[in-house]
């Protein structure tokens, strides 16, 4: 059955919640009845929703002396992907719809039992559900079969293998030909595999590698509506989304931007789904640990949300995000590292862009910080091995008493690089460079461009060797 691969199966729970009004067009909510055969009175059952990678409960009820269960409130649920969740976590998936809902099942087995009431949506994807067990049932016998068989037999099996998957193919194509606006078609399209043809030769005969590569790439949501916001309310559709960012977009701001971008265009016709991936995106990148990815975050918020096409942003969302933008954006990687005129243990002015070394290490550090207190003297340590490279540390106290920190330095013996502190308090280094906790440390390159960024001193020996690297291969 490899063709079949191309499309997921999803087993789905049956629980549709409604909406409807009453004469003077006022909504009413959901009404679902549910008739589960093998609970006991009183179990408990659980209405829940599938809302892009989560799971949420939207409403509780007990089975009655009759076996039903009734869920009922003013709540408009959009349509989507809902399930039931019966007692022992056993899950029935259901479409959605906006009316009111009344079905059948047996907990012994859903899939096989579901009868639904006037919700032909929920009927064809039932049926969907036993057609494909029915011939993955028939596989599996057939697949033991051959195991064990050869000659004639063996290939009569395998040929009735190849009818099973020729079977299903067939009728998929009849599901999505006569349930064109399901959401269930919508889950199987999102769902399907790009098919791949073969490389085609060059000139010379010879093959591009990565052809496959680029074409599964390029056609990769071909059969993705990202204007159909019912796929919010699904988990396949953000899965696919996170599947191609991880697998197929290179771990670069510029290249990540790229895409993202990509994304929200497509996602323009749907408001749900254009508001999930800008907020998820930006959250994401406002609080990724991966150095550099905050780029990402500056260019969403003065793409989206400070060029006001953010229409659930309230203004001070917007202003608090346009404040972070313009802190954050004078510190990405590239830029020049905003400059720093404070004094040192003499009292002598020093300016962090009049330093002279083929890498500075800016370092803001507090001697009362005990974090700082630690890694220090290893900073320390380590600049005496390396400074020899044209390495030279601005290691800037953000104290604004001299006795602590002079006393920190002298017991700890730093002499030769450059211990300096803001005594006149010229600098707001605080919001120039983003510093809400020390120790926080920056290197810049020769022309005082930041090259790293809140990076641990341990790391600094990998980093400038990869960083080196990458210089004699531009």
């Amino acid at each position: 059955m490899n063709s079949i691969k191309s499309y997921v199966f999803i087993c789905l729970s049956t629980l549709a919640s409604i909406y409807y009004c009453n004469a003077a067009g006022k909504p009413l909510g959901y009404d679902i009845k549910v008739q589960i055969k093998g609970l006991k009175q009183a179990d408990t059952v659980f209405l829940a929703r599938y809302q892009a990678d989560k799971r949420y409960y939207q409403d509780t009820a007990l089975v009655d002396s009759k076996g039903m269960v009734s869920f009922a409130d003013t709540t408009h649920l959009k349509e989507g992907m809902y399930f039931l969740l019966l007692p022992g976590q056993r899950i029935f998936d259901f479409i959605l719809k906006p009316n009111t809902l009344s079905f059948s099942i047996d907990e012994a087995d859903m899939v096989k039992s579901a009868q639904f009431k006037n919700s032909p949506d929920n009927t064809a994807f039932y049926a969907y559900q036993n057609f494909f067990l029915s011939q993955k049932e028939l596989a599996d016998t057939l697949n033991a079969q051959i195991k064990t068989a050869s000659g004639a037999k063996k290939e009569k099996l395998t040929k009735q293998l190849s009818g099973i998957d020729s079977t299903m193919l067939v009728y998929i194509q009849s599901y999505l030909a006569s349930n064109p606006t399901s959401l269930f078609t919508a889950i199987l399209k999102t769902s399907k595999e790009v098919e791949v043809p073969p490389a085609p030769k060059r000139a010379d005969g010879t093959i591009d590698s990565t052809w496959q590569y680029h074409y599964y790439k390029k056609h990769y949501f071909d059969n993705v509506d990202f204007s159909d916001d019912r796929l919010l309310r699904t988990p396949v559709l953000v899965a696919k989304v996170d599947t191609y960012f991880k697998n197929l977009v290179v771990q670069r701001p510029d290249s990540l931007i790229k895409e993202i971008d990509m994304i929200l265009t497509k996602t323009k016709a749907s408001k749900d789904l254009f508001e999930y991936f800008v907020r998820d995106f930006t959250y994401k990148y406002e609080t990724s640990q991966v150095m550099g990815m905050d780029a990402v975050f500056v260019h969403l918020g003065k793409e989206y949300y400070m060029k006001g096409k953010c229409f659930w942003a309230t203004p001070e969302t917007v202003t608090k995000i346009k404040e972070r933008v313009e802190l954050l954006d004078p510190l990405l990687l590239g830029k020049k590292a905003p400059n720093l005129y404070m004094t040192d243990t003499s009292g002598t002015y020093r300016y962090l862009h009049d330093v002279n070394a083929n890498y500075t290490i800016l370092f803001f550090w507090d001697s009362q910080c005990g974090h700082c207190q630690k890694e220090t003297p290893k900073l320390y340590e380590w600049w005496l091995k390396n400074k020899s490279k044209g390495i030279q540390v601005y290691a800037a106290s953000i104290e604004r008493k001299d006795e602590d920190w002079m006393k920190f330095i002298r017991a700890n013996n730093i002499r030769g690089w450059l211990n300096v502190r803001d005594s006149k308090n010229h600098t707001d280094f605080k919001i120039t460079y983003d510093i809400y906790a020390t120790p926080v440390l920056y290197v810049l390159d020769k022309n005082k461009v930041i090259i790293a960024k809140r990076i641990g001193y341990e790391n600094l020996d990998d980093f400038l060797i990869q960083y080196e690297k990458s210089l004699k291969t531009k």
